[in-house]
């Protein structure tokens, strides 16, 4: 496997791309839930194995506030120890595989109030990586957008939060890829707060894990999900809590449709930890299933060591209730359109807590391009 490099790469990377390629044999793909009798998530085989050398895909990136913002080289050199420290390589084969093949680089150190949007477009293989980091009391909008076509898409997000501050955090991921495998990963400070909104719309296999490392006492984080597989896609999404400091908070609130003959796959887990004082943890995930033959499990967790706690998950699935239908088309509305109003009005509930520049519009495009499917 040939790997990539940036224009006068620093030594550091090209070393963490060496450890990658000889550890990429040695190491299984991510872990799937799994049923009796059955894995639900099946990953292509020989993944990466006939990529060649890469070019270096430069995102468009706008940029407002109190922020720096560096590419390629020179944002390995300013990461430093950060760069692949949240996520690891070793963790699985992708992430090694993640590592080797990088080439679209960012970091991004906030001072202040900020807001930074990064749109890729993806023609080729495309495996990015982005790199925040808050100084204490900030406040930082950012957006990572997906588009195009590609045969593999990665995309790995390391946001490390200061004290006193505030990430509000979105991406969309609407890349046509047979696999699209999608890390994100917070360490939060104290009295700081982060939010997640991650919604997935193409690829074949997408595949996309996000944590939160509730580190700091008082500190919070909301994790949004959305997404929509027709078709035979395979959607599979898992949203993480680590509740370690006192007084932390979690909310975790997803929602699916799916059509045809896809499938859904979610994993929740809100992990409290011994000394973990006064956490409130709550999990909802919903799945509205338009086909007989669509697949959904879910599968939420609560793992908890301290009793001073509130906690709660439920997950639930079903079809769209006959009476909704009923009552719209009594307004002389046909069948057909009946049901895309429901869908329509199924994602609202998580909308309505998206604050971020454009996200929603940006959303419902993308749910009403699916239903035209």
């Amino acid at each position: 496997m040939q790997k990539h490099e940036f224009e006068n790469e620093p030594q550091t990377l090209k070393k963490k791309r060496e450890k990658a390629v000889k550890l990429m044999p040695e190491l299984e793909n991510p872990e799937s839930i799994r049923t009796p009798g059955r894995t639900w998530t099946r990953y292509p085989r020989n993944i990466g194995e006939e990529l060649g050398t890469l070019e270096e895909n430069k995102p468009e990136i706008k940029v407002e506030g109190d922020v720096e913002v560096f590419k390629g080289s020179e944002a390995v050199e300013k990461a430093g120890d950060k760069l692949l420290d949240a996520i690891k390589t070793e963790e699985n084969k992708i992430n090694a595989l993640h590592t080797a093949k990088i080439n679209a680089l960012t970091y991004i150190r906030v001072n202040g109030e900020a807001e930074v949007h990064i749109k890729y477009e993806a023609a080729t293989p495309l495996f990015s990586h982005t790199v925040v980091e808050t100084e204490d009391s900030t406040d930082l909008k950012i957006t990572e957008e997906f588009k195009g076509e590609s045969k593999i898409q990665t995309s790995f997000t390391e946001l490390y939060v200061g004290n006193n501050s505030h990430v509000n955090y979105g991406a969309i991921e609407s890349v046509d890829t047979d696999l699209s495998y999608s890390r994100r990963k917070a360490v939060v400070g104290k009295d700081s707060t982060v939010k997640w909104l991650n919604a997935q719309f193409e690829g074949e296999l997408n595949r996309t894990q996000i944590e939160t490392v509730l580190k700091g006492d008082n500190s919070e984080t909301e994790q949004i999900g959305v997404w929509y597989p027709v078709e035979d896609q395979h959607i599979d999404i898992s949203l993480h809590a680590y509740h370690v400091g006192h007084n932390t908070k979690c909310d975790m609130d997803s929602r699916a449709v799916v059509d045809d003959k896809a499938r859904s796959l979610y994993e929740g887990l809100q992990k409290v930890e011994r000394d973990a004082v006064d956490t409130k943890s709550f999990q909802d995930q919903e799945t509205l299933m338009l086909s007989d033959d669509a697949e959904v499990d879910a599968s939420p967790k609560l793992m908890i060591e301290n009793p001073n706690v509130e906690a709660s998950h439920a997950a639930a699935a079903g079809t769209i209730p006959s009476d909704e239908l009923h009552y719209i088309e009594s307004r002389g509305i046909d069948e057909e359109e009946a049901r895309r109003l429901v869908v329509k009005g199924y994602f609202e509930p998580v909308m309505q807590k998206i604050t971020l520049p454009g996200l929603k519009d940006k959303i419902r495009k993308e749910v009403a391009r699916k239903l035209e499917k």
